[in-house]
């Protein structure tokens, strides 16, 4: 279950931040994850090394970082391997880190 959400909403906002820096109040606004989801999976994005959050003139910001600009997400195949959903199911043997 949550590898399906970590999956599709974090392909849905590294699609969103692929133009730059994004306010996580536009982001939010923009992206059709709610509550608690966007919260999980912005923060798996986050754990992963893939996007990070800054601060600037008050407000909180995400972007791609520079290991989520190397990665291939262009399509929704690509991202598959990252997160908590990288094993178990996709016969993956291991850990999910």
């Amino acid at each position: 279950m949550y590898g399906r959400l970590v999956q599709e909403g974090g392909y849905q906002i590294l699609n969103s931040l692929k133009n730059g820096p994004v306010k996580i109040s536009q982001l939010k606004a923009n992206v059709p994850l709610y509550g608690d989801a966007f919260d999980f999976v912005l923060s798996q994005l986050m754990m992963n090394g893939l996007v990070r959050r800054f601060e600037r003139d008050g407000e909180d910001y995400v972007e791609i970082s520079e290991m989520g600009r190397n990665l291939p997400y262009q399509g929704y195949e690509a991202y598959q391997g990252y997160g908590y959903h990288g094993c178990g199911h996709h016969h993956h043997h291991g850990h999910w880190w």
